[in-house]
């Protein structure tokens, strides 16, 4: 196999939505984007910011975050982005390919900024609600009808403004402590997601709506965008989050299966699902882990039946077959029967 050029595959970017959608985003190349932030003759950093916040300002392909998109890329400092010529003390003239003593590092955080203090900055921003990165970013590109944009005294790249001076990620500077959530474990998760048979990505925040008792019931606390909730945790795409690609056993094939695991209760069909069941088989991926709501309407009846543990007790409370009827070949020893469907006998 022929490998891409590094150069050809660092041009490619791509920008996530907030419900998962990959669009393709291509970037101009470093060279050709800086001319055209050149070409906007800003007189600062500041100017910059102030400029991407509204939307429409600059032009489809030139990032509102250039220090994060380019930083390998070719990225040296902002007097170089919007090439700024500045004079030292001698009067010589400085390019903007040139470090300047303004540029703002860890040993010169007492610099004067017109951003305000971290910790104000902080709360102003977990005032906006949001909850991921992601809403954040899009929320700065002036996508959000209807809200008011980001003042000039926050950073929308608070992540670089701040990260010597109390930075310590975007679940700390989005959410206060007692408003974090702690989610049910992705794996956990999935399982039940596949289980509700859900088909289309669009309907997940509908049942969370309408079925808060069922997630009660079964102890679930689900996010209402998994695709950003479990990004570095498991996470693939909504088609394998809904279980849509798999080929699922049905009930009496299921059923069949697991009266084969001789399992006593519930509790143990539970440990079997998580792989804690010592010598017993693995789960495989077509198999539901929440059976009582996979088949509700498709032959669940009860976890006696599910088990198979309510068998012995038919068979032993089995005395001779009704009238009008012929006995059985299989005594009802065969579950799925073609003659008796394992009641013991059949009516001619």
């Amino acid at each position: 196999m022929i490998r891409k050029k590094k150069s050809e595959e660092k041009e490619k970017y791509s920008q996530l939505d907030l419900w998962g959608t990959h669009h393709p985003q291509k970037w101009d190349k470093f060279e050709k984007a800086r001319e055209y932030a050149r070409s906007l003759e800003l007189a600062d950093e500041h100017e910059w910011q102030v400029l991407v916040r509204k939307r429409g300002a600059i032009k489809p392909g030139i990032p509102f975050n250039p220090d994060q998109v380019y930083r390998h890329l070719g990225w040296n400092n902002w007097n170089d982005w919007l090439g700024i010529i500045k004079k030292n003390e001698g009067n010589n003239i400085i390019s903007g390919d040139t470090e300047l003593p303004g540029i703002r590092t860890l040993w010169d955080m007492q610099e004067k900024t017109h951003w305000l203090p971290f910790d104000k900055a902080r709360q102003a921003a977990r005032e906006l609600g949001f909850e991921y990165e992601e809403e954040w970013k899009v929320y700065v590109e002036g996508k959000f009808p209807g809200r008011r944009p980001l003042p000039d005294a926050i950073p929308p790249n608070p992540e670089s403004i701040y990260r010597f001076d109390g930075w310590k990620g975007w679940k700390d500077w989005l959410l206060a402590p007692e408003k974090r959530i702690v989610y049910t474990n992705f794996f956990k998760a999935r399982d039940f997601a596949r289980s509700l048979k859900i088909k289309e990505e669009r309907k997940w925040r509908e049942f969370l709506v309408n079925n808060t008792a069922l997630l009660d019931e079964f102890e679930m606390i689900l996010p209402g965008r998994p695709h950003l909730e479990y990004k570095d945790k498991g996470w693939e795409s909504w088609e394998d989050w809904l279980g849509l690609q798999i080929n699922y056993h049905d009930f009496k094939t299921t059923r069949k299966f697991v009266h084969s695991l001789k399992l006593k209760d519930k509790n143990d069909w539970r440990r079997f699902c998580s792989g804690q069941m010592t010598g017993k088989p693995v789960r495989s991926e077509n198999i539901y882990a929440y059976p009582e709501i996979a088949f509700k309407s498709e032959g669940w009846n009860g976890w006696d039946d599910w088990m198979g543990t309510d068998l012995t007790r038919n068979k032993k409370a089995f005395a001779g077959i009704p009238e009008g009827t012929v006995e059985c070949r299989c005594k009802g020893r065969i579950e799925d029967c073609p003659n008796c469907d394992g009641k013991g006998y059949y009516y001619l």
